[in-house]
C-alpha cells in the first residue's frame, strides 16, 4: 500500500512499431492501415514484396489524412542494412503514442483462395506447411476440399472453414486455433487435372475479288504479301517467317483462296493467342469507310428543384430556377463567394430559410449540391450548411453540416437515421464542393467533395421522409423557433434535385473547381459513318472505347444502333442511329443519354473485315491450372520500441517512488502543471485514494478533437484515465485547479468527495467528467463543475448525489447528469443542476434544477427553483417554504400525478397548460394567486391555519 505522488517529466521517447510483411503479398491485394476511425488504403502494385512495400511507405508518407501525418513511415533494413522485408512507423513526435491496426483485405482472418482454370476432369492436390491432403476431384464441393484439409495432421477440425462453389473458386478463411493469424501460403499441385485446347482462326476473303494480295498481323508483327488465291502451305509459310511464330507453331488447312484454318501448335499450343489481324490490296470489290465528329460538350440538367446563386447583396436571395426563394432573418453577410457573391455571418438569429413546400419533400431519388468555406473557429465546431426538420429527438428531414474537419450528409428514412461521414476533410480559407446524394435506386447513399469519386454506404428506406418543416441555410432548428449550430463558414451556389446525380453529373458541377451557375445547357456529339464502294458481303468493324461491332455493310440505322448499344461501352438507350442504308447513304450517330452532352472518342472503323475475315473458330485453353492467393489476412505488427514520455501514467519515472501505482496504493496529484495525457487505462488497478489537488494545474486525459496539427480529427486514444479507486478526492487547497480532469472508475465502488475545479475548458463542458457504473457510487460535491456521463453514449450510476456549497448557495456548484446516468438519491441544497434521466427520489433546498429528460417518483421541493422540462411521468411532487416549480419552459405535453403545496409562498407555473389534468393539493395553506394554471385544474384543499 505505497503513497504515490506524480511528478512527471520522464525524457520523451518516439514509439516505433515494427509491420513484417508475409512473404506471399501480391500485386492487387489491396492492405489497410486503420488509425482510429480512418483507414489508409494501398492497393498493391509491385511484383515482389520489396516493391509492394516500398508502394505502402510511399502512400503512407504522402498521405494527408491527420492521423496518419503524424507518423513516418520507412523501409525496415536488418542488421546489415538490407531490406527485411517490414515496414516500421515512427511518431513524429516523442512521447506522443499512436494505435495502428493492420490487415490485407477487410477481415482480420486470413483468407485464401484456390482457383481451378482449365479443368474438365481430372484431380488436383493442395499443401499447407509440408502437408499433402489427398486427391480432390476438379469439380469437388467446397466441403469436400475443407474435409481433406481439416485431415492433415497441422490443420484442427474447426481450424478453416472452405467455401464457394463446385469447382471453386475456393475461399479458405483461417479460424480456430489459426484465426487471427499469418498462416503460410498453401501451394497445389495440378498436373493430374486435364482439358486443353489449340486455338483456331479462320480466315476468310470476302466479296470474290478478282487480284491482289493482303498480309496477316499477329502481336505487331506483319507477313510478306499472300495472293489472294493462295494454297494453305503459302499461307503457314508466311505466318512462320514472323518472329513471333517459328516453324511448328501454326498449321494451315484449307482451300486455295480460303477459308484457311490456322491450328497455333508448338509452343502457341494451349495458349489463348490474340487474333490475328489483316490489311488487303484486293481487287475487284472497292470499298471505303470512314467516321467524322461534331464534338458535344456541356451539362444539360432540366431537372433542377430549386437553385440559389446568393448573388444578392442583401435580402432574400433568388431561387434561380422556380419561386423557392430564401428569405433573410436577420442579417446574413454577403461575402465573396465562388462565383459571384456568396453568404456568411450566421447566426441563432441571422440565417435564410424557406417555407415548406412539396418540392422540398423528395419521394425517391434526391441529391444537394454546394460550395462552402470554412474560416475561423468551423474546424473546431458543428456547423448546419443546409437543413429541413427538427433535430430535436431524432434526425432531421435531411442535412448537410460541418463537423470538425468533417462533412457528413444526413437523412431520415422509415427504417431510420443513415449518415455518411467524407474521408475527405476540410480546412480553413479554401472553397469545397459538397455534394450529397439519396440513392434509392440502387439502395446508396453518397458524398463526394471536391469532384472526387463518390463514397458510398448502404442506403436502408424508400424515401426520405417529411414533417412539414420549412428549410434553413447556415443553422439547424432544435426545436420550434430554436436555431442552433450556426456555421461558421461561407456558402454559395446551394442546388437541390430531384435525382441521384452521376459521377460524371457531378464532375460537370465542380468543373475544375471554378464552379458552375444555371442555365446548363450543352450540345450531344455526332458521328458520321460514311461507306461507299459495291461489296457483296462482310462487314465493317467500328470500335468505340477499344470495343469493337462488327456492322454488316447493307445496314439499316436501326441495326447499326442495335450493334453499337451492344457494346458495354456504350450501352442501351445511349446513341440514336439515322439515315443509312448503307452502302452509299451516311449513318449519322448522335449521341444520348448517359452519354449525351459530352464530348465523346472518335469511332474507330476498320475496313479490313469487308475484304478478310478472322473469327476465333476454337479458343484456346490452356493447361488447367490451381492458383492459390492470400485475399485478407492480418499483417503481423510489433511495437518494438514503446511510448514514454513525461505524460505518461504507465511510465516509472513520472511517479516519486519510480514506480507505477498498483492496486490498494494512494495516490496525489499535486503542485504541477505536468499533464497526464498518456497510458490512461489502468482498469485492472484499484486504488485506495485517488487525491488531485487544486494546485494540480495541468490536465487529465484528452479532449475530443485533437487539435494537435493544423488538422483536428477525433481523438482514437483514451480519453478518460481508467482506473478503480475507492476514494476520490478533487480540489483540497488552493488554487487555480485543473481545467479538464476526466476519470472512468469501471465498475469499482466509489465514494468522491469535490471540494473545488478549474473553469470549463470552453465556457460549457464541465472541468470534471466523471464515468462509473458501481451501483452504490456515492458523489459528494461542494464546489466546482461535474459532468457525469456528460457526452452521448456514455452510462453511469450513481447511488447518492448530495449537492451543496461553501459560500454561495446559487452557484458554488454546477452539476451536468447526462443521459446514460442512473440515480437512486438527489440530496441537493445548493447550486445548479441538469437531469437528463429518471430519478426516485429527489430534495432541493437552494439553488436551481432544471429536468430535461426521464421519469421521476418524487421531487421535493424545500426552496430555490425547479424547471420541470421533461415528458417523462412526475409522480409525485412537494412544495414548500419558497419553492417554485415551472413547467412552462417546454410546453410539451406532461402527465403528472399530484402536487403536493404546504405553503402559501410556495409558486406553481403551468400558463402553457402542459399538464393534461393537474391535480394540486393544498395542506395547510389557501392561496390560489400562487397557481399560475393555464387551463382547468383539480384542487384538493386539507386543513387550513
Amino acid at each position: 500500500m505505497t503513497s504515490h505522488i506524480w511528478i512527471g517529466g520522464a525524457p520523451a521517447v518516439a514509439q516505433v512499431n515494427t509491420i513484417t510483411f508475409p512473404s506471399d503479398v501480391a500485386a492487387g491485394q489491396v492492405i489497410n492501415f486503420t488509425i482510429g476511425l480512418k483507414t489508409l488504403s494501398v492497393t498493391a502494385t509491385g511484383s515482389t514484396r520489396a516493391e509492394i512495400i516500398t508502394e505502402v511507405v510511399t502512400a503512407w508518407n504522402a498521405s494527408t489524412i491527420p492521423e496518419f501525418a503524424e507518423i513516418t513511415a520507412s523501409v525496415g533494413v536488418d542488421s546489415e542494412g538490407d531490406a527485411d522485408g517490414s515496414v516500421v512507423l515512427t511518431a513524429d513526435t516523442a512521447g506522443k503514442p499512436f494505435v495502428v491496426a493492420v490487415v490485407i483485405g477487410t477481415g482480420t482472418n486470413e483468407k485464401q483462395v484456390v482457383t481451378v482454370t482449365g479443368a474438365t476432369g481430372g484431380t488436383f492436390t493442395l499443401t499447407y506447411a509440408g502437408q499433402t491432403t489427398s486427391t480432390i476431384a476438379y469439380n469437388d464441393a467446397a466441403s469436400t476440399v475443407e474435409t481433406e484439409l481439416e485431415s492433415l495432421s497441422n490443420i484442427g477440425s474447426d481450424d478453416v472453414s472452405v467455401s464457394g462453389d463446385a469447382g471453386g473458386p475456393y475461399t479458405i478463411e483461417f479460424t480456430g486455433a489459426l484465426a487471427a493469424t499469418n498462416v503460410a501460403l498453401i501451394t497445389a499441385n495440378a498436373t493430374s487435372l486435364t482439358g486443353f485446347a489449340n486455338e483456331e482462326q479462320t480466315v476468310t476473303i470476302i466479296n470474290s475479288p478478282s487480284g491482289g494480295d493482303f498480309t496477316l498481323i499477329y502481336n505487331g508483327q506483319t507477313t510478306v504479301a499472300i495472293a489472294h488465291n493462295a494454297a494453305a502451305a503459302t499461307v503457314q509459310s508466311a505466318l512462320e517467317g514472323l518472329a513471333n511464330i517459328k516453324v511448328g507453331d501454326v498449321s494451315v488447312t484449307g482451300p486455295a483462296g480460303g477459308p484457311w484454318t490456322v491450328e497455333f501448335t508448338g509452343d502457341l499450343a494451349k495458349t489463348d493467342v490474340n487474333l490475328l489481324a489483316a490489311n488487303s490490296s484486293l481487287t475487284g470489290a472497292p470499298t471505303a469507310a470512314a467516321a467524322t465528329s461534331q464534338a458535344g460538350s456541356g451539362l444539360n440538367v432540366g431537372n433542377v428543384t430549386a437553385y440559389w446563386k446568393t448573388d444578392e447583396a442583401s435580402g432574400t436571395r433568388a431561387d434561380a430556377i422556380g419561386s423557392l426563394d430564401l428569405t433573410e432573418t436577420g442579417t446574413v453577410t454577403a461575402s465573396s463567394g465562388l462565383i459571384g457573391n456568396g453568404v456568411s455571418g450566421f447566426t441563432s438569429t441571422d440565417y435564410l430559410e424557406t417555407p415548406h413546400n412539396a418540392l422540398l419533400a423528395p419521394t425517391g431519388n434526391f441529391s444537394i449540391s454546394l460550395w462552402i468555406r470554412p474560416t475561423g473557429s468551423s474546424l473546431s465546431n458543428i456547423g448546419y450548411l443546409i437543413s429541413k426538420g427538427l433535430i430535436s429527438g431524432s434526425a432531421n428531414n435531411y442535412s448537410i453540416y460541418q463537423s470538425g474537419s468533417s462533412i457528413v450528409w444526413q437523412f431520415r428514412t422509415g427504417s431510420g437515421t443513415q449518415q455518411i461521414t467524407a474521408d475527405t476533410t476540410v480546412s480553413n480559407d479554401g472553397w469545397y464542393f459538397v455534394v450529397g446524394v439519396a440513392d434509392f435506386d440502387n439502395s446508396l447513399i453518397k458524398i463526394s467533395i471536391n469532384g472526387e469519386t463518390f463514397q458510398t454506404g448502404a442506403l436502408a428506406g424508400t424515401s426520405i421522409g417529411d414533417d412539414g418543416t420549412h428549410l434553413t441555410v447556415g443553422v439547424s432548428e432544435n426545436t420550434t423557433a430554436n436555431y442552433v449550430f450556426n456555421y461558421l463558414g461561407t456558402i454559395d451556389e446551394i442546388g437541390l434535385w430531384p435525382e441521384a446525380l452521376s459521377q460524371s453529373e457531378v464532375t460537370t458541377l465542380y468543373n475544375s473547381g471554378a464552379g458552375l451557375q444555371p442555365p446548363f445547357t450543352g450540345t450531344n456529339e455526332v458521328q458520321t459513318l460514311t461507306f461507299t464502294g459495291t461489296p457483296t458481303s462482310g462487314s465493317v468493324g467500328v470500335s468505340f472505347a477499344g470495343e469493337e461491332a462488327l456492322i454488316p455493310y447493307d445496314a439499316t440505322a436501326a441495326e447499326a444502333e442495335t450493334l453499337l448499344e451492344a457494346l458495354s461501352t456504350i450501352g442501351s438507350g445511349n446513341v440514336d442511329v439515322t439515315g443509312g442504308d448503307w452502302p452509299g447513304t451516311p449513318l449519322t450517330v448522335e449521341f444520348i443519354g448517359d452519354l449525351g452532352q459530352t464530348d465523346q472518342p472518335q469511332l474507330v472503323v476498320d475496313n479490313t473485315s469487308v475484304h478478310v475475315a478472322i473469327v476465333e473458330s476454337t479458343k484456346g485453353v490452356p493447361q488447367p491450372t490451381v492458383v492459390v492467393e492470400t485475399t485478407d489476412g492480418p499483417i503481423d505488427t510489433t511495437e518494438t520500441t514503446a511510448n514514454s514520455g513525461p505524460n505518461n501514467w504507465d511510465v516509472a519515472a513520472n511517479w516519486s517512488t519510480n514506480t507505477v501505482p498498483v492496486t490498494s496504493d494512494t495516490v496525489h496529484i499535486s503542485h504541477t502543471d505536468i499533464s497526464i495525457l498518456y497510458g490512461l487505462d489502468q482498469s485492472a488497478i484499484t486504488l485506495a485514494a485517488l487525491h488531485i489537488e487544486q494546485t494540480f494545474t495541468g490536465e487529465i486525459g484528452l479532449p475530443r478533437f485533437n487539435a494537435d496539427g493544423t488538422t483536428s480529427y477525433s481523438e482514437y486514444r483514451d480519453q478518460y484515465l481508467k482506473i478503480g479507486a475507492t476514494l476520490l478526492n478533487i480540489g483540497d487547497k488552493e488554487g487555480d485547479g485543473s481545467e479538464r480532469i476526466k476519470i472512468n472508475l469501471g465498475s469499482v465502488q466509489t465514494t468522491a468527495l469535490i471540494t473545488d475545479s478549474g473553469d470549463s475548458p470552453d465556457g460549457n463542458t464541465p472541468a470534471i467528467l466523471l464515468l462509473g457504473t458501481h451501483a452504490s457510487n456515492v458523489i459528494n460535491i461542494n464546489r466546482g463543475s461535474l459532468g457525469v456521463a456528460y457526452y452521448p453514449t456514455e452510462v453511469s450510476t450513481i447511488a447518492t448525489l448530495r449537492q451543496a456549497f461553501f459560500d454561495d448557495a446559487v452557484d458554488d456548484t454546477n452539476v451536468f447528469l447526462g443521459s446514460g446516468v442512473t440515480v437512486t438519491d438527489i440530496n441537493k441544497t445548493g447550486g445548479v443542476l441538469d437531469i437528463n434521466s429518471a430519478t426516485t427520489t429527489f430534495k432541493q433546498t437552494a439553488g436551481t434544477t432544471t429536468v430535461h429528460a426521464g421519469a421521476h417518483a418524487a421531487l421535493t421541493i424545500l426552496a430555490g427553483l425547479l424547471n420541470y422540462n421533461s415528458t417523462g411521468t412526475l409522480t409525485l411532487a412537494n412544495l414548500s417554504g419558497d419553492a417554485v416549480l415551472v413547467f412552462d419552459q417546454d410546453a410539451r405535453p406532461k402527465t403528472v400525478t399530484k402536487i403536493n403545496k404546504y405553503t402559501d409562498d410556495s409558486e406553481i407555473y403551468d400558463e402553457s397548460g402542459s399538464i393534461a389534468t393537474p391535480v394540486i393539493d393544498l395542506h395547510n395553506c389557501g392561496d390560489l394567486s400562487t397557481l399560475h394554471m393555464g387551463q382547468d385544474f383539480k384542487v384538493t384543499i386539507g386543513a387550513t391555519t
